[in-house]
């Protein structure tokens, strides 16, 4: 849904810098950004970083949280698992 047809104050994630690029900022778990103002062909957006970004009024956003909040706070608990998912040191 287009910035411009959001109401202000809305919880938004997936976020496109440009019309028609795709998502670009607040996509990881958990993650989202506030809606704060129009002001013309701009709106300004508050990032989970504590950065307000105006971005144009008709690029496009997804309305909520992504899911998966507690990604952060999983422990590995042995240097082990990470290898068992593919990370290396």
């Amino acid at each position: 849904m287009p910035l411009s047809e959001i109401p202000l104050g809305t919880i938004i994630s997936c976020i496109e810098l440009r019309p028609g690029q795709g998502a670009v900022m607040a996509r990881s778990a958990g993650a989202f950004a506030q809606l704060m103002a129009r002001d013309g062909k701009f709106a300004t957006v508050k990032l989970p970083s504590g950065e307000t970004r105006l971005v144009l009024v008709n690029c496009m956003a997804t309305i909520g949280v992504i899911s998966n909040s507690d990604h952060q706070l999983l422990v590995s608990g042995k240097a082990g698992r990470s290898r068992w998912l593919g990370r290396r040191p």
